[in-house]
């Protein structure tokens, strides 16, 4: 279960909603609904030295589709990223977590902790900055 942490009053704010339906969609295995929720202008951005940084910046949806989730989907089995913790500060939302699967050409699991940076702006995703434990990714990704 996530826990919300924000220094507002009021209802969630947008930002936090945008970030919550791709979380949600992505859970439920949703392309169109994570989809949606990217600007058509991006700066994504995976965490240094992680599998999928070499492509970075991710600049289009389409890119973060193919680059990303084309290759979680291919690479790891039963992959998820599941947030504990939101920090919502407006526009930039801000997500504790852990990211789990099995590497596929290594059969080795992984379960690493990552804080996602999320940016909205008008109701859309328009950044993403991963931090992630690369070492512990890197240790399933290794043969021997």
């Amino acid at each position: 279960m996530k826990k919300i942490m924000t220094d507002r009053t009021e209802n969630a704010s947008n930002g936090l909603e945008v970030v919550e339906r791709l979380y949600d969609a992505f859970a439920r295995g949703d392309a169109a609904g994570i989809m949606a929720q990217l600007h058509d202008e991006l700066d994504w951005n995976e965490a240094e030295n992680f599998m999928l940084s070499d492509r970075n910046p991710y600049r289009t949806p389409a890119a973060v589709a193919d680059g990303v989730f084309r290759r979680l989907a291919t690479d790891v089995r039963d992959y998820e990223a599941t947030p504990t913790e939101i920090f919502d500060a407006g526009d930039v939302i801000v997500a504790l977590g852990r990211s789990k699967g099995i590497i596929v050409a290594t059969g080795k699991p992984f379960d690493a902790q990552y804080v996602h940076i999320w940016r909205v702006k008008s109701g859309k995703i328009i950044g993403f900055q991963q931090v992630i434990d690369t070492l512990n990714v890197w240790q399933a990704q290794q043969s021997a």
